[in-house]
């Protein structure tokens, strides 16, 4: 781990300037970092102003110039680093190296201490964040499902349901119980993941839960069962403001797309500022959806509302850099520095992107998203735009808030900090991987330009919910008898994200029938039921868009019956 770690690091400490972690560690040069490794190198990079400081203070009062006798300065660091700041306050195995470090342990916990009691405010606050990194560290993702979205411009999840119960064990495939088209797939055969068929041909994708949450809200925020506004029959446009690496983008080509039953021409129009990173973009369109986003090398601030490719512009997903303060287990979206002072400038960037979205005179619908869990860079911004926003808009419009029909089963949403009502606050959807939600600490808004006095709406829609008669609905804990890594510590944790609506009873317990030599794990009953009420209409489209899997799955079944006969 260790040596895999000063590798990484190495470049970051040269003096040159050259390409930052995120480039370095997922350039396609090679086999990218393990989570363990980049977590470690991410926290170690951003410490290292801070160990300096404890480095000099050292050298000061002891005499002693710790990573003299180390060869490799970049491997010091990280052991330095574990020792003083990391999640155990421990080096992990032995060695040379080791040896040397830990003989100055205890005038480097004294510099540490002396530092924290009286160092400049800068200081304080770098061991602050520092804390907090590692306890962002500390959480457990090993009993987590992994998350495959299923990419309906390739294929069904009917189809997709049935390769992964060949691939991965019908035991280890659940659906999840909000966002359509996601399936949970046990821990016990992650590994599994990258050499399955589907994934290496672009017809599921291994995705993050919470990074589906913002194509979701754009895509299924407005409009009862069929009645989406982009399903019009005419050609509408998207834009992704930050697009590269292209899940979130692709994610949304193939809500507006493959679902559409008028078959209207929706694309989105991909930006990204970064020539390098343009190229990673241009890479995953080509293999998801090629016929559907066009990638361009743009920087969004930079553009212009009267530009005539964006004059049938609707919507905008908004994506924009942050501190990754919410990343625990999908490091590409890692930032190498959360200080207080890049916390503001970041929120300041975070404002200036989304206030741009609202100037597009041609646009109706917004979602913003970051891969945050700090207020500054989410509600805060949030509250700032809609002030700032709406106090310039003319012509009887303002923007507002709204909760995504396509989340209204999400029940962890946003907080009232100033300038948000409780209601307003309802409208939005954080993810806490520190309170038992079982993916990266996450948040999404979603916005509609609408007149300053709204009409009646109508009820929600609460989606198309599990494929019936395939594999279980997926609760908090479906994969611990097959992964055998589940915590007894798992039941005091706060309800999940997703469990739905307080006293729903998740049950989904798979129950198994005999049928022309297949078995086919039925989903109970209460698994079934959409959760959440709604209207006589929207229960009787739930229970026509049942039937018709159904229908779709007896099809399948005898065409592999048929198959296997000739």
């Amino acid at each position: 781990l260790y040596r895999a770690c000063s590798k990484l690091l190495s470049p970051l400490l040269s003096k040159k300037k050259g390409p930052g972690l995120k480039a370095l560690a997922f350039s396609g040069k090679g086999k990218p970092p393990t989570p363990a490794v980049y977590a470690t190198v991410s926290h170690t990079f951003r410490a290292r102003g801070l160990l300096d400081e404890v480095l000099a203070r050292v050298s000061a009062v002891n005499k002693v110039n710790v990573l003299k006798d180390i060869r490799e300065q970049a491997l010091g660091y990280v052991l330095i680093y574990e020792l003083l700041l990391g999640p155990n306050k421990s080096i992990r195995g032995g060695g040379g190296v080791k040896r040397s470090v830990v003989k100055h342990e205890k005038a480097l916990r004294d510099a540490l201490a002396h530092l924290e009691a009286n160092g400049s405010d800068a200081t304080k606050r770098a061991i602050a964040s520092a804390s907090s990194s590692a306890t962002h560290s500390s959480v457990s993702t090993s009993s987590w499902p992994r998350y495959v979205r299923v990419n309906t411009l390739k294929t069904s999840l009917e189809e997709a349901i049935e390769s992964a119960k060949q691939t991965l064990g019908a035991a280890n495939v659940a659906v999840h119980p909000v966002l359509d088209n996601l399936l949970a797939v046990s821990p016990s055969v992650s590994n599994l993941l990258h050499e399955w068929e589907l994934v290496k041909g672009g017809q599921v994708v291994i995705q993050d839960l919470s990074s589906c949450l913002t194509a979701a809200a754009l895509g299924g925020g407005e409009g009862e069962g069929e009645g989406k506004w982009w399903d019009n029959g005419k050609s509408n446009v998207f834009l992704d403001a930050c697009a590269a690496p292209g899940n979130k983008t692709t994610h949304l080509a193939a809500i507006v797309n493959s679902t559409s039953k008028v078959k209207s021409k929706n694309t989105v129009i991909a930006l990204d500022r970064s020539g390098d990173r343009i190229k990673i973009l241009q890479k995953r369109v080509s293999l998801l959806a090629p016929d559907a986003v066009s990638p361009l090398h743009l920087d969004f601030l930079k553009t212009e509302p009267s530009d005539a490719r964006f004059s049938k512009l609707k919507a905008i997903l908004l994506d924009p850099s942050c501190s990754g303060s919410g990343i625990v287990n999908s490091p590409d979206r890692a930032e190498e520095d959360d200080t207080a002072e890049r916390l503001k400038s970041l929120s300041n960037f975070q404002l200036l992107a989304l206030l741009h979205s609202m100037s597009f005179p041609q646009v109706n619908y917004i979602a913003y998203s970051t891969c945050s869990v700090n207020d500054e860079e989410n509600e805060a911004v949030v509250s700032k735009a809609l002030q700032e926003a709406n106090a310039n808009l003319e012509g009887g419009e303002v923007w507002e808030l709204r909760r995504p029909l396509s989340l209204e089963k999400w029940s962890r949403r946003g907080k009232a900090v100033e300038g948000l009502t409780e209601e307003q606050a309802s409208c939005l959807c954080r993810c806490d991987p520190f309170n038992g939600d079982e993916t990266n600490g996450f948040f999404v808004s979603y916005f509609a330009r609408v007149k300053a006095k709204r009409g009646t709406e109508g009820s929600p829609d609460v989606g198309s919910g599990p494929l019936s008669g395939t594999i279980p609905i997926y609760r908090k804990g479906l994969f611990a008898s097959t992964s055998g890594s589940s915590s007894g510590s798992d039941k005091s944790k706060k309800r999940k994200a997703f469990d739905g609506k307080e006293g729903r009873k998740e049950e989904g317990e798979a129950k198994v029938t005999e049928g022309g030599g297949n078995k086919i794990a039925k989903i109970s009953s209460d698994a079934k039921a959409a959760p959440g009420g709604g209207s006589k209409k929207a229960a009787k489209a739930r229970a026509f868009k049942a039937k018709q899997r159904e229908k779709k799955l007896a099809r399948l079944k005898k065409k592999k019956q048929d198959k296997k006969q000739s």
